[in-house]
């Protein structure tokens, strides 16, 4: 953690510039066992076209290079992504994430597949968010290239408990939030679809999601159902605080 958080200073040094945005928090869940992360996120906010002088513009384009720091203290992550928005409310991303992992997940049996080491994943997702009246629905689409470090034994995906093919694996996630905004919350609930091409291990969850904004401070609690190929149906809770430090342009 102290690593961690010397880390977090030079970028909120780094992001304290004009056009730059820094935020950070906490976020974890019980299932498929307990755990939590640190996370910091900058970027570089451009806008294209159009004008983002009030909450209440919605009408500008965008772009937004950003790095990602985020650790549990056994699986470290840093990620970088090109974010693209012709228009505010639809979205282009490509990232790359490079992953070190030194644990031996319980729920997996690490002799037969390889829980420790240095991952990769290059990714292009598409999101949109739209809103009517205070009801909004935003959804993603995510094709993710998955590099293990081991040819010969199947790499897993811890955070969404599902075994892939050794070497290299395409991952597909989709996800759609549906919700109502009263005032400053939101309550809605949360679908998600993971699923690897190759070995067709899948992962499906429901829940629903309570989120309050106070100021530069966000919190969210998740309750619902949790399965995948290797996990049976469970009861999940999932929780996040969130700051911001310098915040961002984009709608989503």
């Amino acid at each position: 953690m102290l690593n961690f958080l010397l880390i977090l200073i030079p970028l909120f040094s780094f992001a304290s510039k004009t056009n730059f945005d820094l935020s950070a928090g906490v976020q974890g869940r019980t299932l498929p066992s307990i755990g939590a992360e640190l996370y910091a996120e900058s970027g570089y906010n451009q806008i294209l076209w159009g004008n983002k002088k009030k909450s209440t513009d919605v009408l500008f384009g965008l772009v937004r290079p950003s790095l990602g720091l985020s650790t549990s203290g056994i699986i470290n992550v840093v990620k970088a992504e090109f974010e693209f928005f012709p228009i505010s409310f639809i979205g282009f991303t490509a990232g790359r994430q490079y992953i070190h992992s030194n644990f031996d997940f319980p729920f997996f049996d690490c002799e037969a597949v390889t829980c420790k080491g240095e991952f990769e994943r290059n990714y292009i997702e598409s999101k949109m968010i739209l809103g009517l009246k205070g009801w909004i629905a935003m959804g993603s689409y995510k094709i993710d290239k998955v590099n293990s470090p081991d040819e010969n034994t199947p790499m897993p995906d811890w955070r969404n408990v599902i075994i892939g093919n050794p070497e290299r694996e395409i991952q597909i996630e989709k996800k759609l939030i549906l919700g109502k905004l009263h005032s400053s919350n939101l309550m809605g609930v949360l679908i998600e679809n993971v699923e690897f091409l190759g070995s067709g291990e899948r992962k499906e969850s429901f829940m629903g999601i309570y989120q309050i904004i106070r100021n530069s401070n966000s919190y969210m609690i998740g309750a619902g159902a949790f399965h995948t190929d290797q996990q049976p149906m469970g009861f999940q809770i999932y929780f996040r605080a969130h700051h911001v430090f310098l915040p961002n342009i984009k709608l989503f």
